[in-house]
């Protein structure tokens, strides 16, 4: 069908940032920036390729709370800005992280491309830390990998 993406061609890339910092991107052809902050923010989409359960309040400043019920994993942030197919910003913080433990942050922008959308994420900031220098690598994997079911969820659309 040649309409459809390809997940052959789907790559999801580090950029050269500091150690502070994560950047990723990741191209995704045939769907529209939109569409694709879709299914960062409403629930039926977000559940088909990361949390198995969400709440949110889609509305810069409003919650949001991602839960993998069977591993009593909870995710927890606020949005520092919602922009429909241009940019979604958030704090990140687990449960159980520290009580004292500043939250992190995730931006994306949507960059529109040629039939289809382009996400530069970044997430942080990390400190010179050896956990925070761990949580980075851990980071960097877990995008990887979700970035690609993300792809492969809106590929089977």
């Amino acid at each position: 069908m040649e309409n459809e993406p390809s997940v052959a061609s789907f790559a999801v890339q580090e950029l050269p940032a500091s150690p502070e910092c994560l950047k990723m991107q990741a191209d995704f052809p045939g769907i529209l920036p939109e569409k694709l902050f879709d299914y960062w923010t409403k629930p039926g989409l977000l559940c088909l390729w990361w949390p198995p359960e969400a709440e949110i309040e889609p509305r810069e400043g409003g919650k949001y709370h991602l839960a993998w019920p069977r591993s009593n994993w909870h995710l927890r942030g606020r949005y520092l800005a919602f922009e429909r197919g241009k940019h979604l910003a958030f704090t990140w913080k687990w449960d159980a992280d520290p009580k004292d433990a500043s939250p992190k942050q995730v931006s994306l922008s949507f960059v529109a491309l040629d039939g289809g959308t382009q996400i530069l994420l970044t997430h942080g900031p990390y400190t010179d830390s050896s956990e925070d220098a761990e949580a980075r690598a851990g980071h960097l994997e877990g995008w990887t990998h979700f970035l690609s079911q993300l792809h492969q969820a809106c590929s089977e659309a």
